[in-house]
């Protein structure tokens, strides 16, 4: 992507910010095109930029007994970030490309400078942190469903997620293992 195409990305999914407050975003933001597999964050160590997601899509896992716990994916238009990466505190969980992926990364401390002087990325700042308390509350009632009403709801909101995450990573993040899926997606 060129800098113009960034701005235009920047200007169409982000409405809050325009003008001079768009340029100036743009110029922290760089394009990445990237492959399916790569780790953006990775759990334990911090971080110094976050990305939005143009094209492809990613998954956030942590690791539990040796075992990566998937927590959320991630599509077209999403923010990838997690809790510490504004801070620069370590990162509670990774996050991998599970496809080859288009993607904008924005510097974290170019991001809180700029909305410490200007209103308008300090509001789509806050829209972010907006976006995302809403998402884990919607995490949290999600994962008191039963298996089948979690795997039901998943589905019917995200019927794409079939073909573009594996079995593993879907069960992982409905909180069961692949047989139990496998059962589930039989009497459904």
């Amino acid at each position: 992507m060129t800098n113009s195409e960034i701005t235009t990305f920047l200007g169409t999914i982000q409405g809050q910010v325009a003008g001079e407050s768009l340029d100036k975003l743009s110029a922290i933001s760089t394009s990445l095109s990237l492959q399916k597999g790569k780790t953006l964050m990775a759990e334990g160590r911090p971080h110094d930029c976050f990305y939005l997601l143009v094209k492809g899509s990613a998954k956030a896992y942590h690791w539990n007994d040796g075992e990566a716990v998937c927590n959320w994916f991630a599509f077209e238009n999403d923010i990838l970030a997690t809790m510490g990466t504004l801070d620069g505190k370590a990162s509670n969980e990774s996050i991998e490309l599970m496809e080859d992926s288009t993607l904008i990364q924005i510097n974290s401390i170019g991001f809180t400078r700029l909305a410490e002087h200007n209103s308008d990325v300090a509001r789509l700042g806050f829209h972010w942190l907006s976006e995302h308390t809403n998402f884990l509350e919607q995490q949290v009632a999600f994962r008191s469903l039963s298996a089948r009403d979690r795997y039901e709801k998943i589905t019917e909101a995200h019927p794409e997620l079939l073909q573009r995450i594996s079995l593993t990573d879907l069960a992982s993040f409905l909180c069961m293992r692949k047989e139990t899926l496998s059962r589930v997606r039989a009497n459904v």
